[in-house]
């Protein structure tokens, strides 16, 4: 009897040792540890543009067309490799105000305010080789959308009560990697953005301004969609020149592959939020140091 139970158990064993080395790809993978507000840390921080390798998890099971995977967008604000400002799309010393809105400009300009083809696009496009290691590029979805008209309340500017207008854009994500927030993104409370807090970032320590991929409607043809240092949604002149000045920065955003993820550390837990050093597959272990510092 002792012997037909050791065969059982032996044969009990066999069958389980080949799920036992199953690796990490094919048993629960860390992803699904991650949920939305967490922080994941990838890439290669930057002291001199400000990127600091921390990405804010937005939905940590869909991209933001819907498809399995993980959306996630910057922390905090990135400028250029100086760290200066960034436009959107330099057109020269235009400036645009309440009298003139630009109209000639961008008549015998069409397009101005386009996403696609423009500098901070073009800026997007090159963040994955600047900032990233090969595994976190691969993990990087290709992403294609069309953004629809979206109509928002201009909250937290007293002078203004007529609502913000952004059109329809068909394509405007064209199999890009890295992009910018739309305005429906940056004002979807599904996403975390309930109110203006929920949408202030910072740039080194400091509320600053950043782009949207939006385009307004006709009547500011120059201008795209941004966030104000305070949080507010509204829209600004692509190369920034306005009888008001601002700061103007990009908050980069991503859809990620959560197959190609293989491992998370936990570098800090507490009040709901989780921070995940994430090493991605194709690269060494992530030992990567990150900032974790909060700006008082």
């Amino acid at each position: 009897m002792r012997i037909k139970r050791l065969i059982l158990s032996v044969c009990a064993l066999w069958m389980l040792l080949p799920f036992a080395c199953m690796p990490l790809a094919f048993a629960e993978t860390p992803s699904f540890q991650i949920k939305a507000g967490d922080i994941l840390c990838f890439g290669t921080p930057d002291e001199a543009s400000g990127f600091d390798g921390q990405w804010l998890v937005l939905d940590p099971d869909h991209t933001n067309t819907g498809e399995d995977g993980i959306f996630v967008v910057s922390l905090n604000l990135i400028g250029n490799d100086q760290g200066a400002l960034l436009l959107f799309r330099d057109i020269g010393d235009v400036t645009v105000s309440f009298g003139d809105r630009g109209e000639a400009f961008a008549q015998e300009h069409p397009g101005s305010n386009d996403y696609q083809g423009s500098d901070i696009q073009q800026w997007c496009a090159e963040f994955p080789a600047r900032f990233l290691r090969d595994g976190e590029q691969q993990a990087l979805l290709s992403t294609a959308k069309s953004d629809s008209e979206i109509s928002i309340p201009s909250s937290g500017i007293p002078l203004f009560n007529a609502s913000v207008d952004f059109s329809a854009s068909e394509s405007i994500l064209n199999g890009d990697t890295v992009f910018l927030l739309s305005a429906e993104e940056i004002t979807n409370e599904a996403y975390g953005f309930t109110d203006q807090n929920a949408r202030t970032a910072l740039f080194k320590g400091e509320a600053a301004g950043y782009w949207l991929r939006s385009p307004h409607t006709p009547s500011f043809p120059l201008d795209v969609g941004f966030v104000f240092s305070f949080g507010a949604v509204m829209d600004y002149p692509v190369n920034a020149k306005s009888m008001f000045s601002m700061n103007t920065y990009a908050r980069p955003a991503c859809n990620l592959d959560r197959t190609k993820i293989a491992a998370i550390e936990e570098l800090y837990a507490g009040e709901g939020t989780t921070v995940w050093r994430v090493s991605f597959q194709g690269n060494p272990p992530n030992e990567q140091a990150y900032d974790l510092s909060w700006p008082e």
